[in-house]
């Protein structure tokens, strides 16, 4: 099986649909949570979301922030206007969807979780963080979003032997029966390692390949629309950045 691996999407349609448009054919989708927040369409990328074929997914903290499930004083000024704007803009069916599930799950043996396996909310930004979540691991492969950056980490089986690969162009990681991975597909909506390109991944069960690719979208159309309905100046200029 070959699946289409999509995180923090955070309400930009037009990265969205160019993710999708590279992953045409695919028949199979993981989506690691975060439809929504900070972007200007949440209701069009939830639906979008919704039609995906044969979709796995899991909650990230902006979808339950949207819905009333995650308490908002986790999050900045910034995140924050933007959640309480989303949650104005989003039907009873779309908070339904975001609503049905966990922020952790699995799919075809491999783990899945927004954040950590540890705490679901938790950022995997260190080689420290992510051996807690290798010590939680019952397989060999775990796919995590939350950070905004491309990357994976290695762990050799029954050490604390760790490394840390960024994946800022893209790349490509093959998966070694003695070493278990934690790989990060980073943002479709809003890249934060210093390439605004939107980033997502390929999952090629049968190969053992997990291949992360990043393609340009109209970021101007998003920040005008982010612009129009009054979103924080701060989130529309940090998506040219990619940071």
């Amino acid at each position: 099986m070959v699946y289409g691996l999509i995180s923090d999407i955070h309400a930009n349609l037009e990265a969205l649909e160019a993710v999708l448009g590279e992953l045409a054919g695919v028949k199979a989708f993981v989506c690691l949570g975060d439809i929504v927040g900070y972007g200007p369409d949440p209701g069009a990328c939830v639906d979008r979301v919704r039609r995906l074929p044969k979709l796995t997914r899991i909650a990230g903290n902006h979808d339950l922030a949207a819905i009333g499930r995650y308490d908002l004083t986790w999050f900045n000024p910034h995140a924050r206007a933007a959640i309480e704007w989303t949650a104005g803009r989003l039907s009873a069916r779309q908070k339904k969807f975001l609503g049905a599930v966990e922020p952790v799950g699995e799919v075809a043996g491999a783990a899945i979780a927004h954040g950590s396996l540890v705490e679901p909310m938790a950022y995997i930004a260190s080689v420290e963080e992510a051996l807690l979540s290798f010590e939680a691991m019952t397989g060999v492969l775990c796919f995590v979003g939350h950070t905004h950056i491309a990357e994976h980490y290695r762990n050799r089986v029954g050490t604390r032997s760790c490394d840390q690969t960024a994946l800022w162009d893209g790349g490509e990681v093959k998966v070694e029966p003695e070493l278990r991975y934690l790989i990060n597909p980073g943002a479709v909506g809003q890249p934060r390692d210093g390439n605004p390109k939107a980033s997502f991944g390929v999952w090629d069960t049968k190969a053992g390949v997990v291949t992360v690719k990043r393609v340009e979208y109209d970021i101007g159309a998003v920040q005008e629309k982010m612009r129009r309905e009054g979103l924080p100046e701060y989130l529309v200029e940090r998506l040219a950045r990619g940071r």
